[in-house]
C-alpha cells in the first residue's frame, strides 16, 4: 500500500483546483487531468450535512465543496480520508448541484490512491470487463488477490454487494492470461452470462462491480461449464 504519511490539507491546492475547474470540459487533457489529480489528493474542502448522497448509479458518495471565501470550515482532504472512505464503500462527488457535479471518483479510483498513491495507473489492458473467450494458445496462471491487490475490507464490501445482487455465496479468483506476449490479470467471480437475459444486462453487472476496482483491473465472466470455474473460492 502506499506510504500515507497524512499529508496536510493545502488551501492553495484547493485554489489551483478551482482554476482547473473553470478550463472548458472539453479542452480538458491528459495534461489537465494529471494537474488535477495531483491538486485535488490533498485541497482542502467542506463538507455537508448529511455528508453523503446517493448518485444517480444508485452508489453512496461522500460530499465536498470547495468553501466559501471569508468563510470558517471544517477542512476535508481525499488524501486524509482515503482510508475512512475505503472502510465505509464510499466514492467522492465534488460539488454537486442540481444535475450536475464538478467531479466524481469510484471506491475503485479512491482505492488506488490508498494502495498506490494515484487515482489513475496506466497499464495496457483488455477491456475493464466483459464475457472472457479463452482461445487455444492463451496460457492460463490461477491464483487468489493477494491483501496489497485486494484488501479485506474491499473484499467483504464486494461480498455484500454481490449478495444484494442476488448471489447467494459470492465467489472470486485472479488469473492471468498471456496472449500475443502479453500478461493480462483479471479478476473472476461468479456471476455468470447464463443468470443474465442479454449480454447488455450482463455488462452492466460487471460494470458495477469495476467501480468498487481501480480502472485498470479487469473484470470477467465465465460460463458456468469453464474448467476454471472450480476454482474460484470465498469472497
Amino acid at each position: 500500500m502506499a506510504e500515507n504519511q497524512q499529508p496536510e490539507c493545502d488551501i492553495n491546492k484547493t485554489q489551483e483546483v478551482l482554476n482547473l475547474f473553470q478550463i472548458q470540459r472539453e479542452k480538458r487533457g491528459e495534461e489537465w487531468i494529471q494537474r488535477f489529480h495531483d491538486a485535488v489528493k490533498t485541497a482542502s474542502f467542506a463538507s455537508v450535512t448529511p455528508q453523503t448522497t446517493t448518485g444517480p448509479d444508485r452508489f453512496p458518495y461522500f460530499v465536498l465543496n470547495t468553501p466559501e471565501q471569508n468563510q470558517p470550515f471544517t477542512s476535508f482532504c481525499i488524501s486524509n480520508l482515503a482510508e475512512y472512505l475505503i472502510q465505509n464503500g464510499l466514492g467522492v462527488v465534488i460539488n454537486p448541484v442540481e444535475g450536475d457535479v464538478d467531479w466524481v471518483f469510484s471506491y475503485g479510483d479512491i482505492l488506488n490512491l490508498y494502495l498506490r498513491g494515484e487515482f489513475l495507473t496506466n497499464e495496457n489492458k483488455l477491456p475493464e470487463y466483459g464475457t472472457e473467450k479463452i482461445e487455444e494458445d492463451d496460457q492460463i496462471l490461477v491464483a487468489q488477490p493477494s491483501e496489497e491487490y485486494l484488501p479485506k475490507v474491499t473484499r467483504d464490501i464486494l461480498k455484500s454487494f454481490l449478495i444484494y445482487t442476488g448471489v447467494a455465496n459470492p465467489k472470486i479468483m485472479m488469473f492471468i492470461q498471456k496472449r500475443d506476449g502479453q500478461a493480462y490479470q483479471q479478476l473472476a467471480f461468479n456471476v455468470f452470462p447464463e443468470d443474465f437475459e442479454t449480454n447488455e444486462d450482463l455488462n452492466f453487472r460487471l460494470q458495477q462491480i469495476s467501480w468498487f476496482l481501480p480502472r485498470h483491473y479487469i473484470v470477467a465472466a465465465f460460463p458456468k461449464t469453464s474448467n476454471l470455474v472450480e476454482n474460484m473460492l470465498a469472497l
